[in-house]
């Protein structure tokens, strides 16, 4: 094998001489064969050998390298079957030296699930239950995910009967009458149903999930139930007599054991996760929710039940959902009657218009940890028209307005003996229109003739010109964003006009003073999905928290815009809020006081 070593320089002297040596062609024509022969060995080098890649090579979107736990637990409140796809991706990403556990089921009961996360025995937290997500936040969890994504953020749940059952309200209930109620963990069939039910006695059978609940009344081995309004709203056989405050939704959680570089990872994995797998396991991108006000509905509930005795699951006892030592049987010393008529929120400080005897006029205040305690006032919206009663307070003159301060839950009293109290806030009254101001803003009239001045929930429309220097305007974006204005008014009054009835769902209160409610025709028909899906609102996230249909303007946006339709399809639009934001910064330009 040494000829392979002759050079190509070696050769060309090699033949060089040959060729002077020897005159004989034949001796040349062999000598060349030679050398091409020896070419085949030397013209390239010797390839090195070839690596064979190793099982655990370095596969695209793999962070095996990157996890420092070697089991994965993902804890569940549902069937597994629709985390079994998220359990194969992520053993794909991690490889097989983590293990993934799936534990938990829809039979496990949400104590057992809270019990789970004290013990720290789940990594990946599915909890499905807002009590359960403070439960884990209590424990040290972190937020990776958002639950229920295409779901509106907050929900409400409901206190219903039999469609036929004679109780239409919290006022006909009775200590004869059963209750079904869900575990003790459950937000929407147990915390906000204790809370509502503030000084009742009835009797209990708890421990169940929300189909179960459904069946008990259905069947009359239960007067009411409790559950989410989600899961009883489109059943025909149920009536809803009563709507909670808005409850925040649930969110996926990481156990604090993980290390935080493995907290990071999976949060990323998790995110990254193909959308049929998030789909299935009922996740995806979002905020955490706000659970302050709802750990503050919880924790007035968890003293009122050290006093109550529930019976155990599937059993039926009475239960009082108040404390008898706590009650106050001093009598009044002063009291005040009167209907309250205006509201509006100051910070931490509730404010209430009431029109007393003689229409003398009071300011109430409430601060909100107070009111958030007072029995029969589940929010603010709900007391609007109400007959209340002040006891033990001295108004106190201020800015030529009596103010009456409440320092304590029993000194505000909602009258059992009003019949506009029976209807909870979200019950879709039927109001007519009385003007359609642009294409967010009406008025109507109530039953008795009284003017209520409607914003728009979840939508926001360009402004319309308010003056005549708007009409004649030159500028631009002031023309662009009044045409759309005209155009989403136009709209608008073509879908309802004057005279016409609406059902209103109010869900707040504007710093106008407006009632910012869900519209609908008495069809069904949904106002704000119509303006939005046709391309003339858009969806108004800086307020979408109040908006119970959040998802269904939000996917109407997305066909809008994929259709750029109207305002999708002009380039010089200007979103309203921004629009504001600029006229709001010229005009103070121009107000502004030449200082130098």
């Amino acid at each position: 094998m040494e000829l392979i070593q002759i050079t190509s320089k070696s050769l060309t002297i090699y033949l060089v001489f040959f060729m002077f040596k020897n005159r004989n062609s034949q001796h040349l024509i062999n000598f060349l064969v030679l050398v091409g022969v020896l070419g085949l060995f030397s013209c390239s080098p010797p390839e090195p050998p070839k690596s064979t890649p190793s099982p655990t090579s370095s596969i695209p979107g793999n962070t095996e390298s990157q996890l420092q736990t070697t089991t994965l637990t993902l804890g569940i409140l549902s069937s597994p079957k629709y985390y079994q796809g998220l359990a194969d991706y992520l053993k794909q990403q991690f490889g097989n030296k983590v293990q993934i556990v799936i534990d938990g089921d829809e039979k496990l009961s949400y104590e057992k699930a809270r019990q789970r996360m004290i013990n720290k025995e789940w990594d990946i937290s599915f909890p499905q239950s807002p009590m359960l997500s403070i439960a884990a936040k209590n424990n040290g969890y972190t937020f990776a995910a958002r639950m229920f994504p295409n779901s509106p953020p907050y929900y409400q749940a409901t206190l219903f009967t039999k469609a036929n059952s004679p109780i239409k309200s919290l006022n006909d209930l009775k200590p004869i009458h059963t209750i079904a109620m869900g575990d003790f963990n459950s937000a929407s069939s147990f915390y906000m149903a204790s809370y509502d039910l503030y000084g009742k006695t009835l009797k209990v059978n708890m421990g169940h999930k929300s189909s179960k609940i459904r069946e008990l009344v259905k069947t009359g081995k239960a007067d009411i139930g409790a559950a989410a309004y989600i899961a009883v709203k489109d059943d025909k056989d149920l009536r809803i007599i009563h709507l909670s405050k808005q409850i925040p939704g649930v969110n996926v959680y990481l156990s604090p054991n993980l290390s935080e570089s493995d907290r990071q990872t999976i949060t990323k994995v998790l995110l990254n996760a193909p959308a049929n797998i998030r789909k299935d396991a009922n996740y995806g991108v979002g905020e955490e929710a706000d659970y302050s006000q709802l750990i503050k509905i919880s924790e007035r509930t968890e003293q009122v039940l050290k006093c109550a005795d529930f019976p155990t699951q599937n059993s039926v006892g009475y239960v009082n959902f108040y404390c008898p030592n706590g009650k106050t049987d001093i009598p009044s010393k002063t009291e005040i009657l009167g209907k309250i008529n205006g509201w509006t929120k100051k910070g931490e400080v509730e404010s209430f218009k009431l029109l007393g005897d003689k229409n003398q006029i009071y300011e109430v205040i409430i601060p909100e940890k107070i009111f958030n305690q007072i029995p029969d006032a589940p929010n603010p919206i709900a007391l609007q028209n109400k007959n209340v009663k002040i006891i033990n307070i001295k108004p106190q003159k201020q800015g030529g307005i009596n103010q009456l301060k409440i320092t304590a839950p029993n000194q505000f009293i909602v009258l059992k003996n009003e019949q506009s109290n029976n209807v909870p806030k979200s019950s879709n009254l039927t109001y007519q229109v009385k003007q359609i101001n642009d294409g967010d803003t009406i008025a109507v009239t109530d039953t008795s003739n009284q003017e209520i001045r409607v914003r728009f929930a979840c939508i926001d429309t360009a402004e319309t010109p308010k003056s005549e220097t708007d009409k004649n305007t030159n500028i631009a974006a002031d023309k662009n964003q009044f045409l759309w204005g005209n155009k989403a008014k136009e709209r608008l009054e073509s879908i309802v006009k004057v005279g016409d009835p609406v059902k209103l769902n109010i869900v707040d209160t504007d710093r106008y003073g407006r009632n910012i409610a869900e519209v609908r025709l008495p069809d069904g028909t949904f106002v704000q999905q119509v303006l939005v899906k046709e391309g003339l609102a858009m969806v108004y996230r800086q307020y979408l928290k109040n908006c119970v249909s959040a998802a269904i303007v939000e996917q109407a946006e997305t066909e809008a815009k994929q259709q750029r339709l109207n305002i999708w399809g002009d380039s010089q639009f200007t979103a309203p809020w921004d629009w504001r934001s600029a006229s709001k910064a010229i005009a103070e330009k121009i107000l502004k006081p030449n200082l130098t």
